[in-house]
């Protein structure tokens, strides 16, 4: 891989963008601790005090202090002045609501670090649990409470949407939300019944005097003041900027479905489909790790800046053609005529953006092509009806095993039935699926034919192609809009090598033709009456080990060994 390519992945985000979600994990890391702190609460104060001062082994060191407000005025720069770079207002709602509770989280988080690091370093005082309590118990218990759902829900936001593009996220999703509603609840409670704890046993008492407490007050109004002017001149900054181009020589951008609307040079694509109101898909919310606000330029082209590192990636990665941009890259400077390539339509309203698969997904997979032997053969001089059942009868069988084992059928074609394994699964627990799967289906192929020995003259025989690796998952096709959608589908070499190996099934005249990568990979080893060769695949520069597997026990001898 080359070395740009390490540095900077397509789909990462630009340096800026890199190194504010950086600063926002450590952050969140920070958070995390320190809530599972509070909630230690709901034992005893001597156990919050003992989960303090093991997290002050790291965040009180010369190191973690740094690191933690270095992340600390990174994040809230960098997202100030993401902010002030902003041409329109319109956006969608979840990215308002993290823009809302970020500008929030300093009035409460401004005192809070004042009054206790601040103190620690001008006074030397020391704060401890009996401190922080006796001190916000209970006439900012209000406040601190909000502070804490501020900042936890700040970061789930955040953290959701960079991860929901992750082909690993979905099987983890639902326990993950599990957590990120007991944490808050638990750390709620616990510092709360703390406090209460420790007024009942007339056990407050403050490490600071009240006018140390006032000097400190003052600073933490000043802070205040200063960041909030900052946020004012943000906000001045955007309406000066609404001022200017509203005197300036407009553009006309004009959308292929007809509608033509005008704007000042300055702002993106996507910020001007936004501001006119017009449907403009961006699952990533503007930040070019995504390709869904992806644009064809139609006219205007020439007047275009050449597209930014960042955009070169993405763009490269899907491998669009010259005259595709990402509209929130993109800055037009003069007339053009644009069609954006992803429409927005009701039915990914309703669920669409919570599906990655719609906008698609790379993932290692396991890709099984299953196809019936000689079906044409077999087929000649029976009555439809005959063939129908016949067919139904043995992909009902196929598919239920395929379904028994975890797997995910792709698409019934025929007499051939295409499955994925480790959709939902590790990569590995899918490759151990669909090798048992092979097993399997010698039995079911066994009561298939029981079933329709009076049909048939020959016993049914299937041939099978198993490959894995890194394909892309998507839903290609209808969208709902009709009241039918497509289903999950997996494209890329992997699946023309699965397609091709069940092709040399037939040749070896075995039952399955297995790529030996998939196996290494699963940590199986396939011995006894098989047949190893190498294939040729078209496309693929060097020749695939294959092991051509005639009968099944074989399988069966190598699962039970590796369980």
């Amino acid at each position: 891989m080359p070395q740009s390519k390490r540095k900077h992945p397509p789909g990462a985000g630009s340096l800026e963008q890199q190194i504010r979600l950086t600063a926002g994990l450590v952050l969140f890391t920070f958070a995390f601790f320190h809530f599972l702190n509070h909630a230690l609460g709901n034992i005893s104060l001597a156990a919050m005090n003992w989960g303090q001062d093991l997290r002050g082994m790291i965040w009180q060191s010369t190191v973690g202090i740094w690191v933690l407000y270095t992340a600390l005025l990174t994040h809230a720069g960098l997202a100030l002045w993401k902010t002030a770079r902003r041409r329109t207002w319109r956006m969608p709602l979840w990215e308002a609501a993290q823009i809302v509770l970020g500008l929030l989280i300093p009035y409460v988080l401004i005192k809070h670090i004042f009054v206790t690091r601040g103190a620690m370093t001008a006074f030397d005082s020391y704060i401890d649990y009996r401190h922080e309590l006796s001190a916000l118990w209970p006439a900012d218990a209000l406040w601190q409470s909000g502070l804490l759902l501020l900042v936890w829900i700040h970061g789930c936001i955040g953290l959701h949407y960079w991860l929901r593009m992750k082909s690993w996220y979905a099987r983890v999703r639902t326990p993950l939300f599990g957590v990120a509603v007991l944490v808050p609840v638990l750390a709620l409670t616990g510092w709360i019944t703390a406090a209460r704890r420790l007024v009942l046993e007339n056990g407050q008492k403050l490490n600071v005097t009240a006018a140390q407490k006032a000097e400190l007050m003052s600073v933490v109004q000043d802070v205040r003041i200063g960041f909030y002017a900052l946020v004012t001149a943000v906000i001045l900054l955007f309406l000066i900027r609404k001022a200017v181009a509203f005197f300036r020589s407009r553009i006309t951008i004009r959308y292929l479905n007809g509608r033509a609307i005008k704007a000042a040079p300055g702002p993106t694509l996507l910020e001007i489909s936004r501001m006119k109101g017009i449907p403009h898909m961006s699952i990533c919310g503007g930040r070019a790790r995504c390709s869904t606000c992806r644009t064809l330029i139609l006219s205007g082209s020439a007047d275009l800046t050449e597209p930014g590192r960042t955009e070169a990636h993405v763009l490269q990665r899907i491998g669009a053609s010259a005259n595709v941009r990402l509209a929130c890259q993109l800055r037009p400077r003069s007339d053009m005529i644009v069609r954006p390539l992803f429409s927005p339509g009701r039915a990914i309203g309703r669920d669409g953006l919570h599906d990655r698969y719609r906008w698609g997904v790379e993932q290692k997979v396991a890709v099984m092509f299953i196809d019936l032997r000689g079906f044409t053969s077999l087929s000649e001089g029976k009555l439809p009806f005959d063939v129908v059942f016949i067919l139904n009868r043995y992909v009902d069988g196929v598919v239920r095993i395929i379904g028994k084992n975890g797997g995910m059928v792709d698409k019934v074609m025929g007499d051939g039935v295409m499955a994925l394994f480790g959709v939902e699964a590790p990569f590995e627990s899918g490759v151990r699926a669909a090798v048992a799967t092979i097993s399997d289906l010698t039995e079911e192929l066994q009561r298939v034919n029981a079933d329709l020995a009076g049909h048939i003259s020959t016993p049914l025989r299937v041939a099978v192609g198993l490959h894995g690796g890194t394909a892309i998952l998507g839903r290609i096709g209808l969208d709902g809009k009709s009241g039918v959608a497509s289903g999950l589908t997996a494209l890329g070499d992997v699946v023309n090598v699965a397609s091709r190996l069940e092709g040399v099934s037939k040749e070896e005249n075995a039952m399955a033709a297995i790529s030996s990568e998939i196996i290494e990979a699963a940590g199986l080893q396939i011995n006894g009456n098989v047949t190893r060769r190498s294939v040729v695949v078209r496309g693929r520069q060097a020749p695939l080990d294959v092991i051509c597997i005639s009968e099944t026990d074989v399988l069966r001898e190598t699962l039970s060994a590796r369980a």
